[in-house]
């Protein structure tokens, strides 16, 4: 038998204890629950009657940038003062009003989101 003494057990159970609680540390590590961002450039779009294309709304000053989710979408609410300001100053507003998500073009080298928008 081995000679274990009521301090030699408290010692190894403290151990244990760090060990375990250190391992619950480090699974908050855990990349998926951290998402990897990146910067999307959005850009408003209408058709021109006129011209019957497609042009940037005030040739593109309005263009942003907003951190999305990579692999992800822009949300209404990341660009709800653009599209205000958009809607005071040139009377357009958004071509589909039902939309909170925009599509990004992640192939592009800078990812893009084109928002279309309509005369309001």
């Amino acid at each position: 038998m081995t000679d274990i003494t009521r301090r030699n057990f408290l010692k190894s159970a403290g151990v244990m204890t760090l060990a375990v609680a250190a391992a619950g540390v480090l699974s908050g590590c855990d990349s998926r629950k951290n998402p990897v961002m990146a910067d999307v450039e959005v850009q408003y779009w209408y058709e021109s009657y006129l011209l019957g294309k497609k042009k940037q709304v005030d040739d593109g000053s309005y263009k942003e940038t907003v951190s999305v989710v990579k692999g992800g979408k822009v949300k209404k609410e990341q660009i709800e003062q653009t599209l205000r300001n958009i809607r005071i100053n040139h009377s357009f507003d958004l071509k589909n009003k039902g939309l909170t998500e925009f599509d990004v073009d992640w192939t592009a080298e800078k990812p893009v989101a084109k928002i279309e928008m309509a005369l309001a």
